[in-house]
């Protein structure tokens, strides 16, 4: 699990080039995310990007999982898989309310398609992703439902 972690913090950390000046806007966060995938230049933090709700998540997804397990996530959700190979990326406009921002993201990776809504947060220190969503494909998927966050049922 630690090592999956580990591999997995070693492929968030390829999408965090220049985060301190680039997370000022939303486009600008999923600008320099998607960036480091075409130049394979990596921040050192890979978590720098997250809201601190879903570094908890991270966190208590850690604390789980048994020594030398793989733990909730075993792939990139940047890009929706373990290895990448972009073509045909479009960013789109995020959409910005009170504070929250949200915008979809189309790639295709090694030869699929993939369509992802990331959300973001506006932070003490700038706009951080608080959520991925897989919407296209086979598999469709939430970061925060995967590492354990368990929706609220409303009445």
């Amino acid at each position: 699990m630690r090592l999956a972690l580990a591999a997995l913090g070693f492929l968030l950390a390829l999408a965090m080039p220049a985060m301190a000046q680039t997370n000022d806007t939303p486009r600008g966060l999923l600008e320099a995310i998607y960036q480091s995938y075409s130049t394979d230049i990596f921040p050192d933090d890979d978590l720098a990007i997250y809201s601190n709700r879903l570094k908890a998540l991270f966190a208590a997804d850690r604390e789980r999982t048994p020594e030398g397990e793989i733990g909730a996530i075993d792939f990139d959700p940047f890009v929706n898989a373990q290895d990448y190979d972009l073509t045909n990326l479009v960013i789109g406009e995020p959409t910005v309310t009170d504070g929250q921002a949200s915008a979809q993201v189309r790639f295709v990776n090694l030869g699929e398609k993939n369509t992802l809504v990331i959300t973001m947060v506006r932070e003490s220190d700038g706009w951080k992703v608080d959520d991925v969503q897989s919407t296209e494909g086979e598999v469709q998927w939430k970061l925060s439902e995967l590492l354990g966050d368990v929706p609220a049922i409303t009445n």
